[in-house]
């Protein structure tokens, strides 16, 4: 939820906004200090992570909103303001992805399956997606991928050397947030290749790197934390609304409110193919 007017903002760089990070990351509020969440039986103010999650109705500043288009599908398309939109910040604000390159997504769940999609979309030569689980990386061949490594049973930096020449891909994104996929990331990519960091680890979670090759091959590592509301959440919504981004494959499990903690366990245990979605109101009948 970018300001739009602070430092960084105003550089254009709305993912580092300080005023999202002060006031809503720090006190769980909007950009007034305040908050609009409040518990319906007690009136108990709540103070939240960004605009209000699992909440009927949130108020959001207007520069953290775009229409949606008419033929888009509404529940699935709540993920274009989340995995959707970290995917393509990655792919197009920090990797600066062109046709014709090759990319590896290490992790392929939520956010690394929207990395297939936009990469592909981009035009992406060779995609291959990486992970442990066989279930989600027969999905990650309907989102985009041109090949799979199953890290349990294949060396991962190995088979992408292999796959791609033995040179490595111009961009790995590492989607999982685990010091051991990290370096992978910045082994697997080719000399002056850039190793994109999207995954979020524990605090204080560290990862070694072979300084000397980072240094002479030219490798870069970039970290991302999301895309640029004012500027990329139009162009993902077109870019959906022109099917290149497939929204509602990506969806796996639509869940009412009072599955939301079953349907959370189930994310954190890694049974969740892809995104799922609470709807909030199934009632409803959406234009």
């Amino acid at each position: 939820m970018p300001c739009g007017g602070c430092f960084f903002c105003v550089k254009g760089e709305e993912d580092l906004c300080e005023t999202f990070f002060k006031y809503n990351r720090g006190m769980g509020g909007l950009y007034d200090g305040t908050t609009r969440l409040y518990q319906a039986s007690t009136g108990k103010p709540i103070f939240m992570y960004s605009m209000g999650g699992l909440a009927e109705y949130c108020v959001v500043p207007a520069h953290a909103v775009a229409p949606l288009a008419p033929t888009l599908p509404y529940n699935e398309s709540a993920i274009i303001g989340c995995a959707v939109f970290t995917a393509y910040g990655a792919m197009k604000n920090a990797a600066d992805m062109r046709a014709g390159e090759t990319v590896a997504v290490i992790g392929t769940g939520g956010v690394g399956s929207s990395c297939l999609q936009v990469a592909r979309a981009f035009g992406g030569r060779q995609v291959i997606a990486v992970d442990v689980n066989e279930k989600k990386l027969e999905n990650a061949t309907k989102m985009g991928a041109t090949h799979t490594v199953n890290a349990s049973s294949e060396s991962v930096v190995d088979r992408i050397r292999e796959i791609t020449g033995g040179r490595g891909v111009d961009i790995a994104i590492e989607a999982l947030g685990n010091p051991k996929t990290f370096i992978q990331a910045t082994q697997a990519v080719r000399d002056g290749g850039r190793a994109v960091m999207v995954g979020l680890a524990p605090a204080g979670v560290t990862a070694g790197v072979d300084i000397s090759k980072l240094v002479r091959r030219k490798v870069k590592i970039i970290g991302s934390y999301g895309g640029r509301a004012r500027q990329d959440l139009p162009t993902i919504i077109t870019l959906a609304e022109m099917g290149f981004l497939k929204i509602e494959s990506a969806v796996t499990k639509i869940c009412s409110l009072e599955e939301a903690d079953a349907t959370y366990a189930a994310m954190d245990k890694g049974e969740i193919t892809g995104r799922a979605v609470v709807d909030i109101n199934p009632s409803i009948v959406h234009a």
